[in-house]
């Protein structure tokens, strides 16, 4: 669809476990019919991992108390709970915290197997109040899509608690459609998605497996509807062409970005007052707005018109404000 051969998408922010992307330009209407289902896939199809059950040594069920530990046996599943973990296997691992003595416990001493990973080290499992304290418990970690309820035959051993896990490494998703243009063109969309993940997976790689889920799905559609498997793969090849396309045009874009103010075909007060307000290169141009530039020396709304005019036939767009 010729629509979608110059579709882009911008990483507007990243920090910690959160990004901030836009894709763009959209067909009018587009904006919420792919972010909403990037969206939806975001928070109900990611794999991630979980405890699903714990051993403690001494301790047959949950409403038990532990001597020379502050909190109750509830109290550190609930702390279990929100331990998060990575691995790139799909498998069952049985790790072990043996802790004795006066001690904050936390999921640092936790001792992992294979490739399994903690990712927040420092959340606080459980506090040991005197020298002759232990813990001494077993932690099974699983990897799962979706939400796993308790099930109770799988206390086989006595002492053996299940524990519910919320696999899904996405903790927040927002989106938003705004305007959009390319060149003439006004009446696009632009949709904005941000992704705050668990810290186990990058927003950016989440956004990735969201959109190839999103394409196998269609896949299986094309395929039920009666479309060879052949077929469907070739349309996938076809896609893949394109993303080499964005790559080259991204390297495109890094080449303008790097073309300097003082050789832009623009007018020489426009140029001056670019230059003044220590604006070097059209890459320095992309982050700012127009009210900023309205506000250098001798800036007026012809040189922002022009500049702006520019910009526009080099595919960067600037806010308003």
């Amino acid at each position: 669809m010729e629509a979608f051969k110059d579709i882009k998408v911008t990483i507007k922010e990243e920090k910690d476990n959160y990004g901030l992307f836009e894709i763009s330009p959209l067909p009018r209407g587009y904006g919420h019919t792919l972010g909403n289902a990037l969206r939806r896939i975001l928070y109900s199809s990611l794999r991630g991992t979980g405890i699903t059950a714990v051993q403690i040594k001494g301790v047959d069920h949950e409403y038990s108390t532990i001597d020379g530990i502050k909190e109750t046996v509830v109290e550190i599943l609930l702390n279990l709970k929100d331990v998060k973990f990575k691995t790139e296997l799909a498998d069952e691992f049985k790790c072990k915290l043996n802790v004795t003595g006066r001690k904050i416990v936390t999921a640092g001493d936790i001792e992992v197997v294979g490739d399994l990973e903690i990712v927040n080290k420092d959340i606080v499992i459980a506090e040991l109040t005197d020298s002759s304290s232990k813990l001494d418990m077993e932690i099974t970690v699983e990897s799962g899509v979706g939400y796993k309820n308790i099930n109770e035959t799988e206390r086989k051993v006595v002492g053996l608690i299940p524990l519910d896990c919320d696999f899904s490494p996405i903790e927040r998703v927002s989106m938003s459609v705004e305007q959009a243009r390319k060149g003439q063109e006004t009446d696009l969309d632009a949709v904005l998605i941000g992704v705050t993940t668990d810290g186990s997976v990058t927003p950016k790689d989440a956004l990735i497996t969201s959109s190839k889920i999103l394409q196998e799905f269609a896949g299986k559609v094309m395929i039920a509807m009666g479309m060879s498997e052949k077929e469907v793969v070739e349309l996938e090849e076809e896609a893949n062409k394109v993303e080499l396309e964005e790559e080259e045009t991204e390297q495109e874009d890094d080449e303008i970005g790097g073309w300097k103010i003082e050789e832009l075909p623009i007018s020489k007060r426009s140029k001056t007052g670019l230059l003044t307000g220590g604006f070097k290169t059209v890459s320095d141009l992309k982050n700012t707005t127009a009210t900023e530039l309205l506000n250098l020396p001798g800036f007026g709304n012809k040189s922002l018109n022009e500049v702006l005019e520019l910009l526009t036939e080099y595919g960067i767009n600037i806010k308003g404000s």
